[in-house]
């Protein structure tokens, strides 16, 4: 089952997915955080959404500032406005009758990473988090885009203000998965945010993956590893 929702946060209008298993509940939840320009309803985080729901944890997947459905200009977007939109989803989440409050994780991929990184960091009531091809440092193109956008300045200005490994060091209860192909987050960017998580921790590296997971095999690899993270540490068999 499905339900769709809008928010207000302080920066924009948010919209975003609920899938909700069957069963009485409440049942434990992941939120699922996209990358830069991507969107809620790309393959990969349907795909994600899908799986948690067969395997009996809510998934809520919703579009950041800027991208898909969700209010403002993706040119605009920074770190804090991201991190304010998830926490602003994270309170919405924490007050479904569904949603056993103290079974929250939280997973995201490339800036949507980074994202659940800072946000982990500072919020106790996240229980265990996946990074997939996480990214602690940002640089533009020589065009002075990124990912084919021309953003603003404060994107980079804002993101330099984030020391993200130590931020990582905050962090406990975490699985990094990261593509040893990655083109665009070299895999040593996930390795050294490992290296400063606390333990509990665990680094996958899916030989041949690339930055998204484009090959089939390759993603479902990520997504299995990923379930049974959360799994382990929602008690779920």
């Amino acid at each position: 089952m499905t339900e769709g929702f809008r928010l207000e946060s302080r920066y924009n209008r948010i919209s975003g997915i609920v899938h909700i298993p069957e069963g009485k509940g409440p049942f434990p939840c992941v939120i699922l955080s996209h990358g830069l320009i991507s969107s809620k309803d790309s393959s990969k985080y349907i795909s994600l959404a899908e799986h948690f729901e067969e395997a009996g944890m809510i998934a809520c997947r919703f579009d950041y500032h800027g991208c898909g459905e969700s209010g403002g200009n993706i040119e605009e977007t920074t770190l804090t406005i991201r991190t304010e939109n998830l926490e602003t989803v994270t309170d919405f989440m924490l007050h479904h009758p569904l949603v056993q409050t103290e079974k929250i994780g939280l997973m995201g991929s490339s800036f949507g990473g980074s994202t659940s990184l800072v946000k982990a960091a500072h919020d106790t009531r996240i229980q265990c988090i996946s990074l997939w091809a996480t990214p602690f440092r940002l640089g533009e193109r020589d065009d002075g885009t990124l990912a084919d956008v021309e953003f603003n300045e404060s994107l980079y200005a804002d993101f330099a203000r984030y020391d993200l490994l130590a931020e990582a060091g905050k962090v406990s209860c975490a699985l990094v998965i990261h593509g040893h192909k990655d083109d665009v987050v070299p895999c040593e960017e996930g390795r050294a945010i490992y290296k400063q998580l606390k333990r509990p921790k665990k680094f996958e590296l899916i030989k041949g993956g690339d930055h998204i997971f484009s090959v089939p095999a390759h993603r479902e690899k990520a997504i299995n590893f990923a379930l049974n993270w959360f799994r382990r540490f929602f008690l779920i068999p």
